[in-house]
């Protein structure tokens, strides 16, 4: 073999050395390590998992339903059942009623009870107003007193010494307690609207109506109804 024909097969017998080591290297190598251990734990079990608590939630603040922006708040003012009315306890009333119109934060809708309407509930009753504030006495207590009282949760609220119909800012005072009761969950009564004059008339018309025409249609049938006589003849 020449010296050419002897190189050509060193080079033929090098790649073929290269190609099987390369197909080796290329054939995956079996896990020869542990694979099995045991646990750390003196029985040799599983350590359990311990449950993660759920992160305590607190409930929802309630619900504070407060009037829209500029929206006036109806007031009554009056005396109570018990007051006689005297000309000093009309006097009192003259300037709660001036300290109640003058109120710009809430703005107010003040109207003036008649003597001896009711208490502040039963006049609450009526669904015309959001408060009623009333000077009156209490037992145990010879001074008059201011006596509020909130329509929409229906509770009473605190009482006030007479000097505070002399406030311009009772009706601010009374607003914000209103808002602390509702924040401490007393929830505002639900208001049905109260039914006009017209629709009270309407109603009652309508009812009337149903009546008559229930009468006419009862002669109308009676009048109507075939009437027969069998006479009987006897030898």
């Amino acid at each position: 073999m020449s010296a050419h024909g002897r190189a050509i097969a060193a080079v033929i017998a090098c790649a073929s050395q290269t190609l099987v080591v390369s197909a080796r290297a290329a054939e995956p190598r079996a896990y020869d390590g542990t694979r099995s251990s045991e646990w750390s734990t003196p029985s040799g079990e599983a350590p359990t998992e311990t449950p993660i608590a759920d992160k305590p939630t607190s409930p929802p603040p309630p619900r504070i339903a407060t009037k829209p922006n500029n929206a006036r708040i109806s007031i009554a003012v009056g005396l109570t059942p018990e007051a006689p009315g005297t000309e000093l306890e009309r006097q009192w009333l003259d300037r709660l009623e001036r300290s109640t119109r003058v109120s710009v934060d809430p703005p107010t809708t003040v109207r003036r009870l008649r003597p001896g309407v009711g208490d502040a509930r039963s006049i609450c009753r009526d669904r015309r107003d959001d408060m009623v504030v009333m000077i009156g006495y209490v037992p145990g207590r010879e001074d008059a007193v201011v006596l509020p009282y909130d329509c929409t949760l229906d509770v009473a609220l605190g009482i006030r010494v007479l000097a505070a119909i002399d406030e311009d800012g009772l009706v601010a005072t009374l607003w914000t307690e209103h808002g602390d009761l509702q924040r401490k969950g007393v929830t505002q009564r639900r208001r049905i609207g109260r039914l006009s004059p017209k629709a009270r008339a309407g109603i009652v018309a309508g009812v009337a109506v149903v009546v008559i025409g229930v009468a006419v249609g009862l002669l109308v049938a009676n009048a109507l109804r075939d009437e027969k006589v069998v006479v009987k003849v006897s030898p």
